[in-house]
């Protein structure tokens, strides 16, 4: 994609394996409730219908800008959103009421990015549900990520990196600006789902507000805001980790977000599936009716 391109509701795209969507302009995914953009493999049997890995990604690369994703669908493949450095400081891309499931490495890999993230949930994948990776600036709010990968996993769902070593073996910095959870889910089978890799020469900032956190952590820091840690053996309180991401009656997550963060932005005013949100409203993408 090198200029621009609308894609309108309710549009069903099939990728062949290894294959990609490369995004050189600007993006606009432009989905609407029940009639969402579903984006996924081309083998159409049943015997794929929830095998990962069936094609690539969908690639904003360097000098793409400006691009939207509201209401899609993006499973089956090896990385949902690769965003690749940004150029200015608006967000490079903008994902709303979307879900991400299946990915056979990551939901979403950010490179020296600015990405704002509402209203989304991320399902099931092989290593990583989010990478914030080679600094950048990353805004995550009223978002569910929960994964319940199958096939062996050894990486937590969260990374957050502020450097990188090139050809030569030297260290470059690149600064974490700032990446911001607010009333999120980070949930999943390891003991901890969330990985900080600092170097403390850059910036490193970074913040869970009113979340749910799977984390061996220490939450009693500047890092975590009135958020919920969960122990290894304890869970979100989802009513099917597969297949039903809705909160059972004793969620922690219940009537726990900050209700000045779903008023930061008018999206996160309902939930994804359209359910307005209370004055004491539930953390995740759901809002429990």
């Amino acid at each position: 994609i090198e200029g621009l391109l609308n894609i309108n509701p309710n549009t069903k795209i099939y990728l062949h394996k290894n294959a990609s969507i490369l995004v050189k302009g600007t993006l606009n995914i432009d989905g609407t409730q029940g009639n969402e953009v579903i984006i996924q493999g081309d083998r159409l049997d049943s015997w794929y219908k929830d095998q990962p890995g069936q094609w690539d990604r969908i690639w904003f690369m360097p000098g793409s800008h400006d691009n939207k994703i509201n209401y899609a669908i993006i499973k089956n493949g090896n990385i949902g959103i690769h965003a690749d450095t940004v150029i200015n400081n608006e967000p490079n891309v903008e994902i709303n009421n979307t879900i991400i499931h299946n990915m056979s490495y990551a939901g979403i890999l950010g490179q020296g990015t600015h990405l704002r993230v509402n209203n989304s949930i991320i399902t099931n994948c092989g290593e990583y549900m989010i990478i914030c990776n080679l600094g950048g600036e990353y805004s995550f709010k009223h978002c569910t990520f929960a994964n319940f990968w199958q096939y062996g996993r050894t990486t937590p769902s969260i990374l957050l990196n502020n450097y990188y070593e090139d050809a030569n073996g030297v260290i470059r910095i690149r600064d974490l600006k700032n990446t911001y959870f607010g009333n999120c889910i980070i949930d999943g089978l390891k003991t901890t789902e969330i990985s900080v890799d600092q170097n403390q020469l850059g910036d490193f900032n970074y913040t869970f507000d009113h979340c749910v956190v799977k984390t061996d952590q220490n939450i009693n820091t500047n890092h975590y805001i009135n958020s919920i840690k969960l122990d290894v053996n304890d869970n979100a309180g989802f009513i099917d980790q597969e297949n039903n991401l809705q909160l059972e009656d004793n969620s922690p997550a219940i009537n726990s977000g900050d209700i000045n963060i779903t008023n930061s932005e008018i999206v996160l005013s309902q939930d994804i599936e359209g359910i307005s949100r209370t004055s004491t409203p539930d953390i995740g993408a759901l809002e429990k009716p």
